[in-house]
């Protein structure tokens, strides 16, 4: 192993190890782009809803692999690379995708009409991001809170435009994680 790569290995070690008490808050930019993706794609089944499962379909795969993509330059330009931690996110995210998977194999097996079955997708992404909140980057576990939150009343209560008020507030959630995000990374380069 080149001198250079065991001396980065070395680096990256201590600096896990320094930092091991502290919670990741995550990259600012994958927040910001979440909560784009979700306002939008929130509102589609209210306001539109034939385009709703093309949107997350694309939407969601490629949000995905450019979220990938953020994390990994976001390490690169803080210069804090943690693979195993990177291996926790993409497992985690990966489980999730899995479980979204699951959650469309009634309506697209013809067992559930879309109707009945979507609230489901609200379910799988609020214990996605609650967990990732409790396991990962806590400033998201108040989004996966408020999608539970959401599934309850759309179960029980079945208002009009809930998808569009849920999206709402899970996007001024994620925005504030977002913020929450720099302001904590500010803090931490002041020290």
């Amino acid at each position: 192993m080149p001198h250079a790569d065991r001396l980065q290995q070395d680096l990256d070690y201590l600096s896990r190890t320094v930092r091991h008490r502290e919670r990741p808050v995550g990259t600012p930019a994958i927040y910001f782009l979440w909560a784009l993706i979700v306002l939008v794609g929130f509102a589609l089944p209210d306001l539109a809803p034939r385009v709703a499962g093309a949107y997350w379909c694309v939407v969601g795969i490629g949000g995905g692999l450019l979220s990938w993509w953020l994390g990994a330059r976001d390490a690169r330009v803080t210069g804090v690379s943690d693979p195993e931690l990177g291996k926790r996110y993409g497992y985690h995210w990966l489980i999730g995708g899995i479980g979204f998977l699951l959650a469309a194999l009634p309506v697209a097996l013809g067992r559930a009409p879309i109707e009945s079955a979507v609230g489901t997708f609200m379910l799988v992404a609020g214990l996605s991001y609650a967990f990732a909140g409790l396991h990962l980057n806590r400033p998201i576990l108040w989004s996966g809170l408020l999608m539970l939150a959401a599934y309850g009343v759309m179960v029980v209560a079945q208002p009009p435009y809930a998808w569009t008020f849920t999206g709402i507030a899970i996007a001024a959630s994620l925005l504030w994680a977002g913020l929450s995000a720099q302001r904590q990374r500010r803090a931490g380069a002041l020290q």
